[in-house]
């Protein structure tokens, strides 16, 4: 599994799910707070959906970031499992839902997936003003 964090245009990162205004405050708080982040964004490689990190990215976003740390993975990978966390929606989710969803910009409810990662995502913090540059 590649652990290589890049940083990114914002811009190119494409959203599957919507972000909720109680977390998003949380996670503003926090970031601003620190003035750092310490997990990349998990994207993939091939489409540029957002996998892992909608609050995050949102937040950047809003405090006007140019870039966002990411660790590309190939989404296809077995080393990458999708959980669906609102049982009501589907009996269960699959990996092309989640890209054509992102992709025909229709996006599924906050927290619907819960993707994980096969090894580590280990990378320096990165003070957000460097993001904002």
């Amino acid at each position: 599994m590649n652990t290589h964090i890049t940083l990114v245009d914002i811009n190119k990162l494409i959203a599957h799910e919507q972000t909720d205004p109680v977390r998003l405050q949380t996670v503003r708080a926090r970031m601003c707070a620190q003035q750092v982040i310490r997990k990349p964004v998990i994207v993939d490689r091939t489409s540029h959906v957002i996998l892992d990190g909608h609050h995050r990215v949102r937040v950047l976003q809003e405090l006007g970031a140019k870039r966002v740390p990411v660790l590309y993975v190939r989404y296809k990978d077995a080393g990458i499992r999708v959980y669906l966390r609102r049982k009501e929606m589907l009996p269960g989710i699959l990996k092309r839902y989640v890209v054509e969803m992102a992709v025909s910009r229709k996006l599924f409810p906050s927290k619907t997936t819960r993707h994980v990662v096969a090894g580590g995502r280990i990378m320096r913090v990165i003070r957000i003003k460097e993001l904002l540059e």
